[in-house]
């Protein structure tokens, strides 16, 4: 397969600069891929459009029909699930709105009911706010489906277990472009499974058996779920990772290896051309755990995946040396003064130890949970992986949960979860509006001060995501009137 130009959404110049969320690639005349978070595509015929996955959200997927329509208005006949994920399917339902019939295979829609209570728990809990379960396809096949727009023909097939056990795959003959799904990801390194299923990569090399398999029909382009256009290169290297871990635990759980020693050993002897792979969602530590899952599971295990087995990304100091620095030590000031100086001296694990006995020793202060809240925040960004900073962001919302169950209308914790979600939003594409009126109590209550400052930037962070910059640019200055040396608030207007 000869490779073709690539695009990707650009980045942003600074954390706080305009975003674009998502960006149009023309594949062949008739075929489309729509990059973002997710990748989305659509197949144009004489009849009409087929759309093939739907995005994360609802904002994103109004923004993927948006691009849709600046290339065709013929109807759009179909929209296709290539397998449950709820990033694959949440903007189902704007593509119903326009007429179009969901398809999918019968295990997706069977898994996208089943698998739903347990698939949003464990993403919410790492930031994503789902809302409603995705819309249900309406027509369902097993094996193979053919589907006609006019012209040209989409055929839909069970293409074999890979990061899920209802890999679908979409082959349009007359353009010779393969639509895989999760089958195949590039750009980054591989996510080999969701943490909470017992699917993905396993010892049997089944998913590398459904890329080869696909890669039979001799593609001329491969629309990947996630990461850029895979040709010959990308295809080739996606396996290379995948045989390297199952290569790497399968022999050390033949050696009865314990999980601890198995991941410390592969992480620290993890070659070059890994290490430099870019980390968005997956991580080598996924991969490992989700390898070493699969090889020592039993018949009788009941199907939680791996997520309980992994350690935490928290860092936490040795226990004793936690009771030695904090023994005798009976307010709350004194452990916020011995996390301050941890930071100060590079001691993560310590400082967040320190603060995690504080709530366990101040219950009924909500300032002990605000402090651990925002250090978890604080320590989040040093973790590349969108799943990995999950832990820490759990904890932080955990804890300014239990802050406004004692204190309802505490400023500092309004401000710290209306802050994340807003900009957990603005990253991901997504509504910012209900860490927006968190933001806005926090401004009626506390007026011409620091955490005004704070809650004036990011309620314009909110206006800036849903592309309303004239009020954004307002609340940047609101917030510098009230502390003219608001760093964050100068990046934003200078953007």
């Amino acid at each position: 397969m000869p490779p073709a130009s690539q695009t990707s959404a650009p980045s942003a110049a600074h954390a706080f600069a305009p975003r674009r969320y998502g960006e149009l690639q023309k594949v062949t005349e008739r075929v489309y891929l729509f990059r973002n978070i997710t990748n989305s595509s659509f197949v144009i015929g004489t009849r009409g459009v087929a759309v093939i996955d739907t995005q994360v959200n609802t904002p994103s997927a109004l923004e993927f029909l948006r691009f849709i329509r600046s290339v065709t208005d013929k109807p759009i006949l179909y929209v296709i699930n290539t397998h449950y994920h709820w990033d694959h399917t949440n903007g189902n339902a704007i593509f119903k709105a326009e007429g179009a019939e969901g398809v999918s295979s019968k295990l997706t829609r069977e898994f996208m009911v089943k698998r739903a209570p347990r698939q949003k728990e464990f993403l919410a809990g790492r930031g994503f706010e789902l809302g409603k379960d995705p819309l249900l396809p309406e027509t369902t096949f097993e094996g193979e489906r053919l589907l006609d727009l006019g012209d040209l023909s989409l055929r839909l097939f069970f293409a074999g277990k890979a990061e899920t056990d209802d890999a679908t795959a979409v082959y349009v003959p007359r353009e010779n472009v393969l639509m895989s799904g999760d089958t195949v990801m590039t750009g980054s390194f591989p996510i080999f499974g969701q943490p909470v299923w017992d699917e993905g990569l396993q010892g049997d090399r089944q998913w590398i058996e459904t890329i080869r398999r696909l890669m039979d029909l001799k593609p001329a382009h491969v629309l990947p779920g996630h990461g850029p256009l895979a040709h010959d290169a990308e295809i080739d290297k996606l396996i290379r990772i995948e045989e390297f871990f199952l290569e790497e635990v399968g022999t050390r759980v033949r050696k009865g290896m314990p999980i601890e020693q198995t991941l410390g050993e592969i992480e620290a002897q993890l070659p070059g051309w890994i290490r430099e792979m870019p980390i968005v969602w997956g991580t080598p530590r996924y991969a490992a755990l989700r390898v070493w899952r699969g090889l020592t599971k039993s018949p009788q295990d009941p199907e939680q995946g791996w997520q309980r087995y992994k350690p935490s990304a928290i860092s936490a100091a040795d226990a004793s040396r936690v009771e030695q620095v904090t023994s005798g030590k009976e307010i709350l000031s004194d452990y916020l003064q011995m996390a301050s100086e941890a930071k100060e001296g590079g001691d993560t694990a310590l400082r967040l130890s320190i603060l995690k006995k504080a709530i366990q020793r101040f219950q009924d202060s909500p300032d002990s949970f605000i402090a651990y809240a925002e250090a978890l925040v604080e320590e989040s960004r040093r973790e590349p992986s969108v799943l990995e900073k999950g832990d820490f962001f759990q904890a932080a919302r955990a804890c300014w949960d239990k802050a406004l169950r004692l204190h309802p209308g505490h400023t500092r914790a309004l401000l710290g979860k209306g802050r994340y979600l807003t900009m957990m939003a603005y990253r991901g594409g997504d509504d910012p509006q209900t860490g927006m009126k968190l933001l806005r109590q926090v401004i009626q209550t506390m007026p011409a001060t620091r955490i005004q400052a704070e809650a004036e930037f990011y309620l314009g962070m909110g206006y800036r995501r849903l592309g309303e910059e004239t009020k954004a640019r307002a609340q940047f200055q609101k917030a510098l009137a009230c502390n003219p040396a608001f760093v964050p608030a100068r990046l934003a207007l200078d953007s």
